[in-house]
This record gives C-alpha cells, structure tokens and sequence, in this order.
C-alpha cells in the first residue's frame, strides 16, 4: 500500500478544476513510508481521493498527479498506454517524420 497524503482544508480547488500538482504548503500530512520517486495516493481533507502521482520531498510541487483513479494501478502497462496515446494524437495533428513525443503534463506523462 502506497503513503497516503491528505490536503489542508480549503486545498484542492487547482486539482479538482483539472490540476496536476500539489504544493508543499497545500499538504496536511502524510501517513504511510515512502521514497522520493514512488507512487502515492492524494485525498482532500475529508478522506475523498483525488487520485495518484508520485512525490518528490526536495520539490516545491511535492506530488504530480499520473492519474485522478485512486485505484489506478500506475505500472509498465500504464506508462506504455500513455505513450501510446501520445503518439496516436501526434499522428492526428502534425507530420510525424521529426516530432516531439512527450508533452508531459499535457499527455499525462509526469516525472519528478
């Protein structure tokens, strides 16, 4: 089971409105072990998930969120779909003989 990490009361309204990134200043607590670079679950103050990222403690943007699914397993599979997905809507919308790939926030493909 990853660490789960609870926002402030009042926190949130970025993510929940399409946001990727939790702040340092926005977190509550943090309850579980975990290193930088792993996946952890993020709730708002009342227990409700807002979904998955990994955490980096030497960041100012201290979670990404990978996926909104709380129970969304983030692995191999997950990452090759969302690279896949990436270059499917690269082959829509420009010519694809020297493209960039990897848009991160904007194709759901964060690291930290």
């Amino acid at each position: 089971m990853s660490a789960i990490v609870t926002l402030k009361k009042g926190e949130g309204r970025t993510v929940k409105a399409g946001g990727l990134w939790i702040y340092d200043n926005e977190i509550a607590s943090i309850a579980g072990t975990f290193d930088n670079g792993d996946i952890v679950e993020v709730h708002d103050f009342d227990g409700f998930a807002l979904g998955r990222g990994f955490i980096n403690m030497a960041s100012k943007i201290r979670i990404r969120l990978m996926t909104r699914k709380a129970g969304q397993e983030i692995n191999m599979d997950f990452i090759r779909m969302r690279v896949q997905n990436a270059w499917n809507y690269r082959k829509q919308v420009v010519e694809t003989d020297c493209c960039r790939l990897i848009f991160g926030e904007a194709d759901f493909c964060l690291a930290s």
